[in-house]
């Protein structure tokens, strides 16, 4: 085989090449949308799901339209832990509280919204509730006693804040 014919064939590999990377370059530009759409910008869902678990509240978003949220609470602490949601412009570290460090539900500056009692470790619980447009507080407001010492699950950070527009 001769050194002329393995030329045009590296020449002509090398053209294929190009034409396949220019092909996929301007494939891939198709299926990207554009940047300055005009198009909203896609709205939180209303189905939260939430993690209760020592010593936060985790949801998987930090709002929500407004109208019926769901909630899927599951506890994947060690202790019993509840779920409330109140409305409030308070920070949600901000609550007030009473003397044994829980949050006072009917305390000044927050509107009691609802809540799930008591819910063990392992398990789940399910909130619907319609929400106006507004900040929340979704906290756990469990009050421990041992040995005469109290702790307050709320005062342990079990608290997050939540926004419905």
């Amino acid at each position: 085989m001769s050194s002329i014919g393995v030329v045009p064939r590296i020449i002509a590999r090398g053209l294929l090449a190009l034409t396949l990377v220019a092909t996929l370059t301007a494939c891939g530009d198709d299926a990207k949308p554009e940047e300055d759409s005009d198009a909203p910008p896609v709205a939180a869902d209303s189905t939260v799901d939430v993690q209760l678990q020592e010593w936060a509240v985790i949801p998987d978003q930090t709002s929500a339209p407004a109208g019926e949220v769901t909630i899927n609470i599951q506890n994947t602490g060690e202790e019993t832990h509840e779920f409330v949601v109140v409305k409030t412009d308070l920070g949600f570290r901000d609550l007030p509280t009473v003397a044994d460090g829980s949050v006072d539900e009917e305390g000044e500056g927050i509107e009691p919204v609802d809540e799930v009692e008591d819910i063990p470790s392992g398990e789940t619980g399910e909130l619907t509730v319609d929400l106006d447009s507004g900040s929340y507080v979704f906290f756990c407001n469990v009050v421990e006693e041992d040995k005469g010492e109290t702790e307050s699950h709320y005062q342990n950070g079990m608290s997050v804040a939540f926004a419905v527009e």
